[in-house]
């Protein structure tokens, strides 16, 4: 499953706004799911304010990997649920990280 991003955000400006954000940071609208050592997480972070999913396989990737962001949290809801699904039913497949932060981390 590959997921949308919907816009990127250079280190240095998703730094800047983190920090101008940090005391502001609510995740009362979060959504997690655990599954054994999978973390699946769909929230508003401070640092792009776009909806986003994560999710951390403890077992497999060790770290976070954003797979995917939303235009408006009933996309965001839907699109988590999915991602829930997927690793019900696949909990090792290959996860590829939308790269917000052009690092060119994907890159081939």
């Amino acid at each position: 499953m590959k997921g949308k991003r919907i816009t990127s955000v250079s280190p240095l400006e998703g730094a800047l706004d983190f920090f101008r954000t940090m005391s502001l940071a609510d995740r009362s609208e979060a959504i997690t799911d655990k599954i054994g050592d999978i973390t699946i997480d769909t929230c508003v972070p401070s640092d792009t304010n776009i909806w986003e999913t994560g999710i951390k396989r403890e077992s497999v990737e060790g770290k976070w990997v954003i797979v995917s962001q939303y235009e408006t949290e009933e996309e965001a809801k839907k699109g988590h649920k999915g991602w829930v699904r997927l690793m019900r039913e696949k909990p090792t497949c290959k996860l590829i990280d939308i790269d917000m932060w052009n690092l060119g981390e994907n890159a081939d």
